[in-house]
């Protein structure tokens, strides 16, 4: 991958770092490596994470650590259909309230269309909206972060999912229309045609499945109009609630973002927000993080970016990141990583990540906690 020159280095999405996601992909995948005999473990632990918190209820995790954990993974297994492989494991069931949503549902029309409105629940690592085509409609798939080497696995994980449930919940016969995806046609391309069982168009203008007027007019056979009232309710409230954690998070980290080398002061933050410094440092801590680590955070994903992605010296990226010099940085590279920015620079490319040690993260009182996420990551905690 070429490098882009020092004078344009190509600056991280904050929000990338943000813990924003539930960890339901990485359930499946942790379960389908088992299944093969692979622990997946020892990746959870470097990207920060732990399996128990895989299954912790309304747990989150940032597209970082969620990446970080595929490419280990895909290179682990050396199954380039992988995607493909946990999207067929998951039932109806697999997706929680959204899944029993879709069997509450009148037809498969107003299942998708739940599924899409609420896919942020289920932890989907891309987004998706809804197009009429003629005869049908077109759920449409598209990259929340530019990260070519992951795409296909997770459209593959996100399609073949789709088609997973409807067999489950409606008819195993089930088969979309067509489908499309952006990328060329794999080696086992042929997969793709055996699990959808319709045609499949490769090297697309964009990614899309499309389903037929009469799939789509079809009854659920376990429609029920009260629990689905029930269950969009919860849906809704769980979707004010992540909106909140995430405008808040991700507004203070574009924040921050946008203002170094210089971290703006909490009370410039408050200030902005309409609220006192210590409404703030309370709303925040009542999503699971501080000022202080949201700060961390950013430096780590600028850091990243401008460490593996350009030819800058160290000193004058501690500059841009508002360290005092390149010592100062190299700590917080050894902190984030458990390693050093020249190896960090040779081996490592945010398209083609190699396995890094576990690093040790620091307690607020200081006190080394084994496993835990390195300081400034934006911990798998417990929405409101």
């Amino acid at each position: 991958m070429a490098r882009p020159t020092p004078e344009a280095p190509r600056l991280a999405d904050p929000r990338y770092g943000s813990a924003t996601l539930t960890p339901h992909l990485l359930r499946y995948l942790t379960l389908v490596a088992a299944e093969r005999g692979h622990d997946l473990g020892p990746a959870l632990r470097r990207a920060g994470l732990s399996p128990a918190v895989l299954s912790s209820v309304g747990g989150r995790i940032s597209y970082r650590q969620g990446s970080s954990v595929i490419r280990e993974a895909v290179g682990l297994l050396g199954d380039p259909a992988l995607g493909l492989a946990v999207g067929r494991r998951q039932r109806v069931t697999s997706w929680g309230l959204v899944g029993f949503g879709l069997l509450a549902s009148p037809t498969l029309g107003d299942a998708l269309a739940l599924g899409v409105r609420h896919h942020g629940v289920t932890g989907s690592m891309l987004d998706y909206r809804t197009e009429s085509v003629p005869g049908g409609t077109a759920i449409l798939a598209a990259a929340r972060y530019t990260d070519s080497a992951l795409h296909a696995f997770l459209l593959e994980e996100a399609f073949g999912s789709i088609v997973a449930l409807v067999r489950d919940a409606l008819d195993a016969e089930f088969a979309p229309r067509a489908v499309a995806v952006r990328h060329p046609r794999p080696a086992h391309g042929s997969a793709y045609e055996e699990w959808f069982r319709c045609p499949v168009v490769f090297a697309a203008p964009d990614d899309r499945m499309e389903f037929a007027d009469d799939w789509l007019a079809r009854p659920v056979p376990t429609a029920d109009p009260y629990a689905l009232a029930q269950t969009v309710q919860l849906l809704d409230a769980a979707r004010d609630r992540g909106r909140e954690h995430q405008d808040l998070v991700e507004g203070v980290e574009v924040s921050v973002a946008r203002s170094l080398p210089r971290v703006p002061p909490l009370a410039h933050q408050a200030l902005a927000r309409g609220m006192s410094e210590r409404t703030l440092r309370r709303r925040l801590a009542r999503h699971g993080t501080s000022y202080e680590a949201l700060v961390d955070s950013v430096r780590l994903v600028r850091a990243e970016e401008l460490i593996t992605t350009s030819d800058l010296p160290l000193q004058r990226i501690a500059g841009m990141l508002g360290f005092s010099d390149a010592r100062t940085l190299r700590r917080a590279v050894a902190r984030w990583f458990g390693t050093s920015p020249s190896a960090l620079r040779g081996a490592r490319t945010p398209v083609d990540r190699a396995a890094r040690p576990a690093a040790t993260a620091r307690a607020p009182g200081g006190a080394a906690v084994s496993g835990a996420a390195p300081a400034g990551t934006p911990p798998c905690t417990p929405s409101p």
